[in-house]
């Protein structure tokens, strides 16, 4: 397996999402949800590259409050089975955090299922902080 590569993506490098391992996304990847994504100035893709192709990705949002600072919020992160636990989830946090950064953001944060415990051993390793809290979904 190849040298990795961290990029967060651009209009320039989006067809890095053509070419990606089985995993990374649920589905097909489709040329006018990327240009949404892309189209959204709080929302951030980072995606894991290796041998020109995508093996992991974060997808993440900006939120702004008015009583506070803003925050990102961390929606998938997702690594192709062959490259688990080989640091690639670790390093797609570190580039989130580097871009939440350079964007003057201070803090990120995520939910994942209390199954899954592989991530959860990752997060509670990484995080600075654990929260309490309770997931509830609402349909549209």
């Amino acid at each position: 397996m190849g040298d990795i590569g961290y990029h967060l993506i651009t209009a320039d490098n989006a067809a890095l999402l053509e070419a990606a391992d089985k995993g990374v996304f649920d589905g097909k990847v489709k040329p006018d949800f990327v240009a949404a994504c892309l189209a959204n100035p709080n929302q951030f893709l980072i995606v894991a590259e290796a041998d020109g192709r995508a093996i992991g990705k974060a997808l993440a949002y900006m939120f702004f409050f008015p009583d506070k600072p803003a925050e990102i919020y961390v929606e998938e992160i997702d690594v192709a089975k062959p490259w688990r636990r080989q640091g690639v989830a670790s390093a797609l946090l570190d580039a989130v955090g580097a871009e939440g950064k350079r964007r003057g953001i201070a803090e990120f944060w995520l939910v994942t299922e209390k199954e899954n415990k592989a991530a959860r051993r990752l997060y509670e390793r990484k995080a600075h902080r654990t929260e309490k809290s309770v997931w509830y979904e609402f349909y549209c």
